[in-house]
């Protein structure tokens, strides 16, 4: 089974999973948690895994990146380090989760997002998947895949009892050749906010 295939079945089988499991990674990935919205709660600490891919479970509403190291020593490799950094996000605070514009704010939605830099951004080849969750109901999971970056949002539309809406999703990511991790996953979950479908049908906040 090829990598990528892998990758694609590592996919499906982690947006499955109802809950998230304990941090773990292996020692070559350079993880970097920061809090992007106010209420998040801290990462677990990184521990040793014996498996081939390194699996990070990401505090809910926090960024993370990911670092990659081509082989050998000197400037010219420090040069070609590759950092990927996504989240729920983006550049935008209400993404994590929010009224989607192209429901007619009808569904709640978050963004999951990541950009890779560096010189080997462009052969680095990214995989994002989400989907939302209330609590009692799991919408439709939405894929995103490009090279040096992909952005994908699942949504799910709102009912009239009040809901704590969440997007969970599954990040992978396959470096260039002689890359060191030459994979690396991630799993993670967008803050919650509650939502509530008013007389119009429109998604807002009780």
């Amino acid at each position: 089974m090829t990598i990528r295939m892998q990758l694609e079945a590592k996919v499906k089988t982690l947006l499955r999973m109802t809950c998230f499991s304990t941090a773990v990674a292996i020692s070559a990935v350079s993880f970097s948690p920061s809090p992007v919205f106010a209420g998040t709660g801290s990462p677990a600490a990184p521990v040793a895994a014996a498996e081939s891919f390194q699996d990070l479970a990401v505090a809910d509403g926090e960024d993370f990146t990911f670092t990659a190291r081509p082989a050998g020593v000197g400037a010219q490799a420090a040069a070609a380090v590759i950092n990927c950094r996504g989240s729920f996000k983006g550049n935008k605070a209400y993404d994590a989760p929010h009224p989607g514009a192209s429901s007619k704010k009808r569904k709640i939605n978050a963004h999951l997002s990541i950009t890779c830099t560096g010189a080997g951004a462009g052969a680095t080849h990214v995989t994002v998947s989400s989907r939302m969750v209330d609590g009692r109901r799991a919408g439709k999971a939405s894929t995103g895949k490009g090279f040096g970056k992909a952005r994908t949002g699942g949504d799910l539309a709102c009912v009239t009892s009040k809901r704590a809406y969440q997007a969970k999703g599954v990040v992978l990511i396959k470096f260039p050749p002689r890359y060191n991790p030459p994979t690396a996953t991630a799993k993670l979950a967008s803050v919650a906010k509650t939502f509530k479908r008013n007389g119009k049908g429109i998604c807002v906040k009780p």
